[in-house]
Order: C-alpha cells, then structure tokens, then sequence
C-alpha cells in the first residue's frame, strides 16, 4: 500500500498551520530509500516512486506548520521555511508524520529559497540511521530524492528532498507560538497533544501537571542517551525540541571522538552555548522555556505556575538518576551506588582526552587498541578498581556501541557521492551502522578516531 493519510493537525486552529504546494520537479530521482522502514509503516516500496515521494502525486493537500522559539537564547516566531507534511499516516493505530524537507517555499520561509542539498539530507538520512540503531528516539529518514535543480550553500551541489517520518513535527516551540500568538487556543492544542503523544494522561486528576512532568521525563531520556553515545546536537534551540523526545533535525550535529565535553562542532555556535558538556543546561533552559509557554493554562484550569517550577526544581535530581543509571551500565557496574567511582572515570576522560567510544571497549577487553592513553597506570588503576565492583561484560555490551558514525566517515562517504554519483562508501558505512552493537570483521577504520587535529578544525553547517 501506499500512504493512508488521516491529518488531524488541520482541526486545529488553521492560524497553526499554512496550507501548501510542493515546489514542482521535472524528473525527481530516488537516491536510496529505507525499505525496512517501509515494512514497519506497512507501506509497498514498490507503490512509493519517486513522484509520490517528491510530492508530486498528492493524496492530500500538504502543510506548513508555524512555530517559535528561542534560537541561541533568542525568541522568534518561525514555522517550516523548507517543510511541508504531506499528512499523517496511520498503520496499526499509530500515527506518524510524513514529512517532505527541501520541497519548495512556504509563507514561513522569509529570505530562505525553501531547498536543500543533497549532502545536507543524506547526512541526515544517515545519522537518523545510526541513532535509531543506536537505540536512541529519532526521527526517521524514508527516504532522498534528488531534484533536477542545482542548489549553492558552500558549494553547488544537486538540489534533493529529504522524506522524514515522526511521531508528529510538534515542538517545545509550538506551544511557545500559541502562547504568544493564539493563548486562546492553547488549552484545546494541548488537550490535542496530550491525546496524541501522552493518551494514559487524559485520565488523571492533573492531565496538564502530568504532562510538563512527561516531557521533561522524555526530555531527560533522550540527551541522558545523546551522552551515552558522544552525540552533539548542535543546535538545541526550542524548536528543535520535540514533545515527544524525539531527536530530530539533523543540522550542525556531529560525535565526539575524543573526549571534550567543550567540544563544539557548529560554524555558527561561536561561544559553545550547545557544546557537548553544556546539553544539560541547556535541556533545563529549554523546559524553563516550555513552562513559561503552559502559563496562560494557569489562568483557565486548575494548573498553577508554582506547580511547574516545582517539577522543574526536580529536573537536576532526576537528570544526575538518569545519567549516573546510564554511566554505571556503560562501566558495567550491576548495584546501585558507585557514584564517586563514576566521577572518578568521569575526571579521567576529561584529563587523558582519550577516545570516548573506544574507552569502554578497551575496558571491556584490554589490548583492543594500541592507544597510549590505554597504556597508563592511572588507566589500569582504574581498571582495576572498576572490576572490583563492575565491568558486566552483558551490560558494557547493551550500553556501548562497537560504532558509531565517525565524523571524518561520514565526510568521506558524502565526498564520494558529490565526486563520483556513487554511494559504496556510504552504504558500506550504513552496513555497519546496522548493528552497532555487534562486532564485525570488518577492518579497524570504522573503529579508527580521525588525527586529533581533525576534531579541532571540523565544522558542520544548518546548510538552510
């Protein structure tokens, strides 16, 4: 089958939302799609050509949503400059967003031409690639089509059109929009979210409470995860955080070779405000952000703005469980407790600037890499103190990828489609990524951190 569209988004407000065209393309071309993605939305690949796919065959007419948002700690209002959701597809009682990004301009597209490039979406498809293998909440990529256009960023590259699959496209910034530009109907948008992303809720005695609690608890899940693999966002901005924790909007994002928690890969976050370390913060920021967005419901239910700044009073107890949960399992350490230990670790990776993936492999099997930093006696030391109390090698290997998408791979593989029209290094690279938790025969590259002056000089860009 092909997409069974059922779009509640537009029975809201329509001031929420644009109706719109996607731009026409002569000869859309499919560069790769996810077939196993498709099985699990029930849909036919063999129904989805490229004309479908491109938005060019509508089964419904697509929308721009508007939204808002702080953007590097600055409020503006928004909405989709270079998106449309082409609808809503529903398979088995679940709903999905169907989303097409680089389709053409819409009323919220301001100077932007409202296109992509292709390097730009299949670095997307492929990090929402790995983190879903990752075992980290994401959107999902369907798939790229490149157009019959040429598009100039850095460079002039093949036009394209990234089709991305979410629970919804609904973000702390949306509510930000309502608040600040249509407060009337933010008790009927939240009673519609609440019913679409957090159901059980429409039950209890304080939905609105429970619900700031179930995103800031999804929230905390999802950078607790980024941490656990050395992933940057890049770009945390309000709006690009999803209601659902969800991570999505694959820009200026990147991982961390060597442990740096100032590490920072965006040509536009001059100051480090979305660092690797400094995720935390900024989550906190962002829900205070939120909940000054829920406070006209204060004046309309039984919600009160003292009730949302208790939760969030709660925010670094339950972030330091969540974290210190995940890092004992990365350690492999079984029993509660152990939290010095940790920090202890913690304080070594800062100090030796080791290899953060590589580290709890080598920890899991000494002699895996001919790294100094592996060789030293405060290593082994710690080691030792470690396997005192943990080193699980069942937990280690549920919490710590063999792989992960290496910044100077992930180049190459684009390079190589942009130079040659060809995809073997990228598909050999999304191979891998398939199961990343399992070792492969595969050669130690995929293994390999890039020369530390690599890490140093390496930017990547919103390509808007």
């Amino acid at each position: 089958m092909t997409f069974s569209f059922d779009t509640t988004y537009k029975n809201l407000d329509p001031s929420l939302y644009s109706r719109v065209t996607p731009k026409s393309i002569a000869n859309p071309e499919i560069v790769i799609r996810n077939d196993w993605l498709c099985a699990d939305l029930g849909l036919d690949p063999a129904e989805l050509n490229a004309t479908i796919l491109a938005g060019q065959d509508l089964l419904e007419e697509p929308i721009a949503q508007a939204y808002a948002g702080h953007q590097y700690g600055s409020f503006t209002v928004l909405g989709d400059g270079r998106a449309m959701i082409l609808g809503e597809h529903v398979r088995d009682g679940d709903r999905y967003d169907i989303q097409l990004k680089g389709s053409g301009r819409t009323p919220y597209s301001g100077r932007g031409d409202g296109n992509a490039t292709v390097s730009s979406m299949l670095r997307e498809y492929l990090y929402s690639y790995a983190m879903q293998n990752l075992h980290i909440k994401t959107s999902r990529s369907l798939a790229v089509l490149e157009t019959d256009e040429a598009i100039r960023r850095r460079r002039k590259e093949p036009g394209a059109i990234l089709v991305r699959v979410m629970n919804s496209h609904i973000r702390y910034g949306t509510f930000q929009y309502v608040a600040s530009r249509a407060a009337d109907e933010l008790q009927r948008f939240t009673d519609y979210v609440i019913d679409r992303h957090y159901p059980q809720l429409t039950t209890t005695d304080r939905p609105y409470l429970d619900f700031f609690d179930a995103v800031m608890q999804s929230s905390i899940e999802m950078v607790v995860d980024w941490l656990r693999v050395g992933f940057v966002h890049g770009v945390m901005n309000t709006d690009n955080m999803s209601i659902d924790g969800e991570t999505f909007d694959y820009g200026p994002c990147a991982f961390i070779n060597y442990y740096d928690e100032d590490a920072v890969f965006s040509s536009i976050d001059k100051h480090g405000r979305y660092a690797f370390g400094n995720q935390r913060p900024i989550l906190r920021w962002n829900l205070e952000r939120f909940a000054e967005a829920l406070q006209p419901l204060c004046t309309r239910t039984a919600l009160t703005y003292d009730e949302l700044e208790s939760k969030l009073d709660e925010f670094d107890d339950r972030f330091d469980a969540q974290y210190y949960t995940m890092m004992r399992k990365k350690l492999g350490i079984t029993p509660d407790g152990e939290e010095a230990l940790v920090d202890e670790f913690l304080e070594w990776l800062r100090t030796s600037n080791a290899d953060y993936t590589n580290t709890f492999l080598e920890l899991e099997t000494p002699g895996t890499f001919d790294d100094p930093a592996f060789a030293t006696t405060e290593f082994e030391q710690l080691r030792d103190k470690l396997a005192a109390v943990g080193l699980d090698e069942e937990l280690m290997q549920e919490a710590n990828p063999r792989y992960i998408p290496r910044n100077y791979l992930v180049e190459e593989a684009l390079d190589e489609y942009l130079e040659t029209g060809t995809l073997s290094t990228f598909e050999r690279l999304l191979n891998v990524l398939e199961n990343p938790y399992i070792s492969k025969d595969i050669g130690s590259q995929f293994q390999q951190p890039p020369p530390r002056e690599f890490d140093t000089e390496y930017t990547t860009y919103c390509n808007t």
